[in-house]
């Protein structure tokens, strides 16, 4: 095993996730490896740290950076319990709105991509909130639909994560 490129030390340990290896130094803590498995490493950590499901928390974390938004609930979601994931968001002021509108525009240039028919719905709760959920017509949830809203997520996380830097997310109103 190769040292820990921070430090030297040579106590390094390896754990492989979805196949890719990630090595975590024993003195340092750094992480290194592939860089897919070490995103998931300290995505699945940061969750943890927020409490929050690590299948929902690339899509809670780029929200929670945007001006004007607030995830205040979120759930990953439970194929056997037959249950959607979901992000609630709260909006503070214009800023808000704005970014509201980015979510939705993203959720409709990436829809092909998209097993589900992803929305964002406006629910009363003491105050206006925001969930983004995959539509659902009601009835039985299967296991396979909860499945594909999974995948959905992480799809839906990237491109997030990607639009946030684009032109037109930067200045809402105008693409």
């Amino acid at each position: 095993m190769a040292p820990c490129p921070e430090c030297g030390n040579s106590d390094v340990a390896t754990t492989v996730i979805d196949g890719l290896a990630v090595h975590e130094c024993g003195l340092c803590a750094a992480l290194f490896g592939d860089p897919r498995a070490v995103d998931a490493v300290q995505g699945r950590r940061a969750a943890e740290a927020a409490g929050v499901d690590p299948r929902v928390w690339p899509v809670v974390s780029v929200l929670n950076r945007q001006p004007g938004l607030r995830v205040v609930r979120s759930h990953g979601g439970d194929s056997q319990a037959a249950t959607l994931p979901f992000v609630q968001v709260a909006i503070q002021g214009v800023d808000g709105l704005l970014q509201l509108e980015n979510l939705a525009k993203s959720l409709l240039v990436a829809a092909r991509g998209h097993l589900l028919h992803w929305v964002v719905e406006v629910e009363y709760q003491s105050r206006l909130l925001f969930a983004l959920k995959p539509r659902h017509g009601g009835g039985p949830i299967a296991a396979a639909v909860v499945q594909d809203a999974w995948l959905d997520l992480e799809r839906i996380g990237r491109e997030l994560a990607r639009d946030v830097k684009l032109s037109w997310w930067s200045s809402p109103g105008r693409a």
